[in-house]
């Protein structure tokens, strides 16, 4: 009797690089809750150094560039992104989603309905307490940003990011 021949299926592939560590996490976060079998992709998360958008940008493109058929960043917005990052980016292919106002946590603050501060420094030290671990662990989003919360959130990056996971985007 022949074997059956066994037939796999080519999964569309994405990488998301956050700007640090907790950008990172929180990505983590949202791949848990939304990324499932039927979604037909393999996401992997991982995070840049810092620094300016370019160096965040070259460290998507720098990830084995050809393996991935989509490409993002998340950034923050209280360094600006200038126009020749946003054409490095497209002409490597990466796209960029900026987290407003000025920075993960500040975005963060806002989908509970609380004010951010005005400084980076600010919204870090506004949201991580309220985190149920460190702010570098993806499971410490738990509690606070669940399903409920993120579908409710009208934030645009929010909205996207859950799209990019969910494979509903061009």
């Amino acid at each position: 009797m022949a074997k059956k021949k066994i037939r796999k299926v080519k999964l569309a592939s994405l990488i998301v690089v956050g700007e640090g560590p907790i950008d990172a996490a929180f990505l983590s976060h949202m791949k848990i809750v939304y990324d499932g079998r039927e979604t037909g992709q393999s996401i992997r998360i991982t995070a840049g150094d810092g620094g300016c958008p370019k160096d965040v940008i070259k460290s998507a493109i720098q990830n084995r560039q050809a393996e991935y058929d989509k490409k993002y960043v998340l950034i923050d917005s209280d360094i600006t992104v200038t126009d020749v990052d946003f054409s490095y980016a497209r002409k490597n292919g990466v796209n960029i989603i900026q987290s407003t106002p000025v920075c993960l946590e500040g975005m963060l603050l806002e989908v509970l309905g609380e004010r951010p501060a005005r400084t980076n420094q600010g919204c870090k030290e506004k949201l991580h307490p309220k985190l149920s671990g460190l702010p570098t662990c993806k499971h410490s989003y738990a509690v606070l940003f669940t399903k409920k919360v993120l579908d409710k959130s009208d934030k645009v990056p929010i909205i996207e990011l859950k799209l990019l996971m969910q494979n509903k985007t061009k």
